[in-house]
């Protein structure tokens, strides 16, 4: 494996204007990679433009935008995946077809390594929850065959925390079920430093990689450490997961998205997210980061 900084060849980063893209260019760049960043609006690469080397624009959801997205890349690794609950596009618009696009280009270029980022427990979530269902399909094309690969399966990112803070800061914390389910998020730079290093080993190939903070903590403790670090008292609700998974499948006709949402909320109420820890910042640290700051100022600085 390369030391940090050595040169390389180009990576191709597919997602980068997001949470997890914007901190996995700038691993990369440190590393040595060349990167090319593939956004639909370069403006919105924010911190991590300054270490893009090329700025590709295109839409992943529309193929023809991306001929020659891949062509004399070596390595191409792809953090797409759906957020908005409101819009046209869905999870399979998104997290698969737009993660198969990328990938179909990768394998016309001949690029040498694809790293891609699903989710943990996907395989088990997948017939439950649109979204698992949506990145395995990629999982499945990738064992299907060239290139070499490697899965990343995050917890959950520390962006998705401050949805905890946020409820605190309004006066209740809504947990799902009981609120003992256990997880160990990771924050951006933590988990793009982790795929940086994998994608420059070979050890990593045809490897699915789970990964998570050092802070492992059930939800109620996240919330109660929100509320700590407000300096308030703690107050929560509960959400039972058949509600949520009731819902969800209501919404389905009419919402997509907002569908898929709840049937996420409804399994991570049933299942512990705790995956090998990786990286330094602790979630505290973050709170206290968005107390001071904001966490719309925040989330668009880091």
């Amino acid at each position: 494996m390369a030391a940090k900084g050595e040169a390389r060849g180009t990576v191709v980063v597919a997602g980068a204007t997001g949470y997890l893209g914007r901190h996995l260019v700038v691993a990369l760049r440190e590393r040595g990679w060349r990167v090319r960043a593939l956004v639909r609006d370069p403006a919105r690469l924010g911190f991590a433009a300054e270490a893009a080397d090329e700025v590709f624009t295109g839409h992943a959801t529309r193929p023809e935008t991306l001929a020659g997205l891949c062509d004399g890349a070596e390595a191409a690794v792809s953090a797409l995946g759906l957020r908005a609950m409101g819009g046209r596009l869905t999870v399979f618009d998104v997290d698969r077809d737009a993660n198969l696009n990328v990938l179909a280009r990768a394998r016309e270029a001949g690029v040498r390594r694809f790293g891609f980022v699903s989710v943990l427990h996907g395989a088990e979530l997948r017939r439950r929850v649109p979204q698992a269902e949506a990145r395995e399909q990629v999982v499945d094309a990738l064992r299907d065959g060239g290139p070499a690969w490697t899965v990343f399966r995050p917890t959950g990112f520390f962006n998705d925390m401050a949805e905890f803070f946020e409820m605190a800061r309004k006066g209740r914390v809504w947990l799902v079920g009981d609120g003992a389910r256990r997880l160990n998020p990771i924050h951006g730079a933590d988990l793009a430093a982790f795929i940086a290093d994998a994608l420059g080993d070979p050890a990593a190939e045809g490897r699915e990689l789970p990964a998570g903070g050092p802070d492992t903590l059930s939800q109620r403790e996240i919330g109660a450490l929100a509320f700590e670090v407000l300096g308030r008292p703690a107050r929560f609700g509960r959400l039972p997961p058949g509600l949520l998974r009731g819902a969800g499948a209501l919404a389905a006709p009419f919402s997509p998205n907002l569908s898929n949402f709840l049937r996420f909320m409804a399994a991570m109420g049933e299942v512990d997210a705790v995956a090998p820890a990786t990286g330094t910042h602790r979630l505290r640290a973050f709170f206290e980061a968005l107390r001071e700051g904001g966490a719309e100022d925040l989330l668009a600085r880091h």
